[in-house]
């Protein structure tokens, strides 16, 4: 009696593991640039072709039962093999180096997973991250300093893409209290994109507050706002680590909507910076 030969996806193994390293279907659909539901249904037809349940459902997240965990080593190691091959086989002409310039406030949650990803199908070419403030990026990429770049900023520039939008919204520490000192204490990077507009909307509110620091470094304004010394604004897709959104129930000014964007060159200047712009559109669209 012959037995049927049944089949591992890829994606669906890909899908398993970011779930088993992320603990969220939310987080690892966002990862992977699929909704929650296909992700959900993934997982659901693998427990079911493989008659074993792979995740206990929790409060806390999906943790992987023994089984999965058996799985889960399985399937880092076809993945590995899977995107080996794929690097080696694919897009061999292209080779060479891109320098990129992107803001800190939107690294996080997508740019590491779409530079995993050109790496992974451009194996022979080499990103340059420059990390620095949109309005510094702008004057690189417009003296060639840049082979594209990403920013977030509240108007448009000549030659620039809208890819996503995000609002600004007030962060603070987890259950902070910062937020409901008068005056309120404020701090924001030296050259933010979101200074003007946000001290405008304080302004504007007649709303009593006063900037506790004005540092060139994000991290300085990312630690004090977790130890609770003062409130800051950040963009809503922004993956906030001993922070959180402020519920104020609109005791404070709302804030306006940003642009992420991309200015990149054409296909016809510059295939390579082309295709990463590609990469850099469906990623944060």
């Amino acid at each position: 009696m012959s037995t049927r030969l049944r089949n591992l996806d890829i994606a669906t193994l890909r899908s398993f593991v970011t779930i088993a390293e992320t603990g969220s279907m939310t987080r690892s659909a966002t990862r992977l640039f699929l909704t929650q539901s296909a992700i959900s249904m993934q997982i659901k037809r693998l427990e079911m072709s493989l008659d074993m349940v792979l995740f206990e459902r929790s409060s806390g997240g999906m943790l992987l039962t023994s089984a999965g965990e058996q799985l889960l080593q399985y399937a880092k190691q076809m993945l590995n093999l899977n995107d080996e091959v794929i690097g080696r086989l694919t897009a061999p002409e292209f080779e060479g180096e891109i320098r990129l310039g992107v803001p800190d406030d939107i690294i996080f949650p997508r740019l590491p997973d779409i530079l995993k990803q050109f790496a992974r199908d451009y194996p022979r070419v080499k990103v340059k991250l420059t990390v620095d403030q949109s309005k510094a990026l702008r004057k690189q990429y417009e003296k060639g300093q840049q082979d594209l770049i990403l920013t977030t900023e509240f108007k448009v520039g000549d030659g620039g893409e809208v890819i996503s939008k995000q609002r600004a919204v007030w962060t603070g520490a987890e259950a902070g209290n910062a937020w409901k000192e008068r005056p309120l204490p404020v701090a924001i990077t030296r050259n933010c994109a979101f200074r003007t507009n946000v001290t405008q909307a304080l302004d504007k509110a007649e709303y009593s507050w006063q900037e506790v620091a004005n540092p060139d470094n994000v991290a300085v304004v990312e630690a004090l706002t977790s130890a609770d010394f003062c409130v800051t604004a950040e963009l809503e897709q922004t993956i906030i680590v001993g922070r959180e959104v402020i519920d104020h129930k609109g005791a404070l000014p709302e804030l306006p909507v940003y642009k992420i964007i991309v200015y990149a060159p054409s296909e016809a200047a510059d295939k390579l910076s082309y295709e990463m712009a590609g990469y850099l559109r469906t990623g944060y669209a």
